[in-house]
């Protein structure tokens, strides 16, 4: 179905009418210069004169505050990102952007150029991320043109999504709201990593909080939301997670992460990997793929050998990190603890080359199962194959033998981190603030365009969740709002880091974002979790950060 040409005849003249989009920078806002919040100064956000302002500081218990900061005012519009029928919406290169801005103009729709441009990070270059064409420009509060242009696009053939031009990282007048928990290190807490009843199902911020009888919660790691590519167990970690020294999900080697109560530190932020391995009753070692997984389900890639993602139709091994994407391994052995559920997944095949060794606490095997999927025993765990991982299994394991774990995790210098209190989440994001100064790897963690084609979530602006650590010892929890055109726009990651380091933080890394952005304070919603531009949802996740009260 083709648009009515009376209605083509209005469109034509619509953009004729309203300024179209200019091309787009994406670069952060320098903090140099700028006081830090102890000192009264301004957010390095939006332009020089904008000012910001304090709300009251809250006590949540002796040495826990929170307190909120507000800065801008609105200045951006809505505008059509148009995309190919497929939904290629973020182009590699400017030719395959411009035909396709001729294709949309074929049909009288006269699209501008955006280029997304990333800064330099502590280990990329930087340089132009991709290309989009945009549709129209309209005022905040005329949503629903863009809506209706929208419309338009899809009759036509095309698809289209409607977004807010901050959501580009574009320089932008805000406005941003900021709200912070800090936790002195002489406050009688403990800081703690938690997730709901199970590591396979998600709950929301509020509810975890509520359970661990937290003074102040935000969000943890991303994770296997329902959306993504087939997920059927929402809330497994993207990557690391521990709570109480137990490793209950593997990271991917490499990326960076918030350490809680652990050695040396009570917050630490540092690249970490970790290693699970078990020692067969002959005495045959043998890495394990995961823990608390689908076996052959990488989300984030970057772990043990083996492993394949596909790159423009083609299989390819990597060990990398890679954000948000799904990597595959037919061979696998994962393990099982109870924190996962009460049963192993079951093979979505025909379970012919799929094993469970069921143990008990102590290792020994209780039960071999064929194919794989059933209970696993309380206090026990499960060591799941496929492939010719199930058959290492079935060739070392028999009933009333015993294997031998064994589990590390090391930094970047290859010291151990662990220690008998260790939480840990894995960062959503970057490290932000290295030893007081702006630092963020996107390669490392899996945020930038090594090899992989374009990659634009860096400098894009979406509600944020950070933490860091102060000089001091001080434990930042931090969360900007964001897709609220009234209320705050988000924030780019470089952005973020420049707030972090404006509130004193030595060391920060991001933690989830988007509609994960969540803030609890004394078992109250503090922010105001987006979904979407617009559609306020307080969504379930995988893990939350607690501060509780000592027992």
């Amino acid at each position: 179905m083709r648009m009515p040409r009376g209605a083509r005849r209005r469109l034509t003249h619509l953009l004729a009418v309203v300024p179209l989009l200019a091309a787009v920078v994406l670069l952060p806002q320098s903090p140099a210069g700028v006081a830090r919040a102890a000192d009264g100064g301004r957010m390095p956000l939006g332009p020089a004169d904008l000012a910001t302002q304090a709300g009251d500081v809250r006590t949540l218990a002796t040495g826990v505050t929170y307190q909120t900061y507000t800065q801008g005012t609105a200045s951006d519009r809505w505008t059509v990102w148009a995309q190919r029928g497929d939904g290629t919406e973020t182009f590699g290169s400017k030719t395959a952007a411009e035909a396709f801005a001729a294709q949309l103009a074929a049909e009288g729709f006269s699209g501008a150029l955006d280029t997304f441009t990333a800064p330099a990070s502590a280990d990329t270059a930087g340089g132009v991320v991709g290309y989009g064409v945009r549709v129209g420009s309209f005022a905040p509060d005329l949503k629903a043109s863009a809506d209706r242009l929208a419309g338009w696009l899809e009759t036509a053939g095309f698809r289209a999504r409607v977004i807010y031009t901050a959501q580009d990282g574009n320089p932008s007048s805000g406005p941003w709201k900021v709200h912070v928990v800090r936790v002195a290190p002489t406050a009688d807490v403990t800081f703690k990593a938690v997730h709901g009843t199970d590591v396979s199902t998600s709950e929301t911020v509020r509810s975890m909080a509520t359970a661990s009888g937290a003074l102040a919660a935000v969000n943890g790691t991303e994770f296997d939301i329902h959306t993504f590519l087939g997920s059927t167990y929402e809330g497994v970690p993207q990557g690391l997670y521990v709570q109480d020294n137990a490793l209950l999900g593997a990271a991917n080697n490499g990326r960076t992460a918030l350490l809680l109560e652990g050695a040396g530190s009570r917050v630490r932020v540092a690249e970490v990997t970790s290693t699970v391995q078990v020692t067969a009753p002959n005495g045959d070692v043998r890495v394990l793929d995961g823990v608390n997984r689908v076996p052959g389900r990488i989300l984030g890639c970057g772990g043990v050998g083996g492993d394949r993602v596909s790159m423009n139709g083609v299989q390819t091994e990597t060990e990398r990190p890679w954000r948000n994407q799904l990597c595959g391994d037919d061979s696998e052995i994962v393990v099982f603890r109870p924190e996962w559920g009460s049963t192993t997944p079951a093979p979505t095949d025909d379970g012919t080359n799929s094993v469970d060794v069921v143990m008990n606490g102590n290792w020994t095997v209780q039960l071999i199962r064929r194919p794989a999927g059933g209970a696993i025993p309380a206090g026990g765990r499960v060591l799941q194959g496929t492939g010719e991982g199930a058959d290492w299994l079935l060739q070392h394991a028999q009933v009333g033998s015993v294997f031998k774990p064994g589990a590390s995790i090391k930094d970047a210098q290859g010291g151990s981190v662990t220690s008998p209190t260790l939480s840990a989440v894995a960062g959503g994001g970057p490290a932000l603030v290295r030893d007081g100064e702006i630092f963020l790897n996107t390669k490392a963690n899996g945020m930038t365009n090594f090899a992989y084609g374009p990659n634009n979530t860096l400098v894009q602006r979406h509600p944020r969740t950070m933490a860091g650590v102060t000089a001091s010892g001080e434990l930042l929890l931090v969360t900007v709002d964001g897709r609220d055109p009234a209320t705050s726009v988000g924030v780019t990651w470089p952005e973020a880091a420049g707030v972090m380091k404006w509130l004193g933080a030595t060391d920060a890394v991001g933690l989830g974002s988007g509609g994960d952005a969540t803030m609890v304070t004394g078992g109250t919603l503090a922010n105001r979790p987006m979904d979407d531009w617009g559609s306020p949802t307080e969504r379930k996740v995988s893990t939350a950060v607690v501060v509780v009260p000592k027992e």
